[in-house]
């Protein structure tokens, strides 16, 4: 069975000494043995082990994480928790970034409409992107509320043409019946 320096398992899997012995401070990638010397000497498993962690690293898993995985007894229960915490995260980072994005265009294209830029137009430029921001949400809410309206608008021009009653005329036999009650 072969056994690895700390600097020859390193070398294997593309990592720094230093990452090696802080996955060994950390408790997460102990050395199988250490030499008479007091050197760390991993193993073959150890090895595999490191890959694992290298990989999950990769996929930005947090080494706590990594360490809560490897120390469970059944970790089929834990992955899928971390990779749905995970997934979760990168999806709110490449959302964040997708904004800063569009704002990043949207300053572009501003400034492509100034002749004498300073950096008030900055501000400017800002002021006016966050007030389109209002105006959308300002819109959508339009949207909300004014769609159904439209709606009732519509259902009660329907009742009126096919049956002729209208809602207003109803109020107004009503007021009429009422008064008429009240003079005899």
């Amino acid at each position: 069975m072969s056994k690895y320096t700390t600097g020859e398992i390193a070398k294997l899997c593309g990592v720094s000494v230093r990452t090696v012995q802080y996955y060994d401070e950390r408790g997460i990638l102990i050395p199988s043995e250490l030499s008479e010397g007091g050197r760390r000497l991993y193993s073959e498993d150890d090895y595999k082990k490191l890959k694992i962690i290298c990989f999950l690293r990769d996929a930005g898993i947090s080494i706590k994480s990594i360490g809560e995985l490897l120390s469970e007894s059944n970790p089929s229960s834990v992955i899928s928790v971390l990779l749905e915490k995970q997934e979760q995260l990168l999806q709110n980072e490449v959302k964040e970034r997708q904004e800063q994005l569009a704002m990043l265009e949207g300053i572009k294209k501003a400034l492509k409409g100034i002749e004498n830029f300073s950096v008030e137009s900055i501000g400017d430029i800002a002021y006016a992107m966050e007030n389109k921001k209002k105006m959308k949400q300002l819109h959508a809410v339009l949207l909300i509320t004014g769609i159904p309206l439209n709606i009732i608008q519509w259902v009660s021009i329907i009742l009126w043409i096919t049956t002729g009653i209208q809602w207003q005329d109803n109020n107004n036999e009503n007021n009429l019946r009422a008064s008429k009650v009240g003079q005899g």
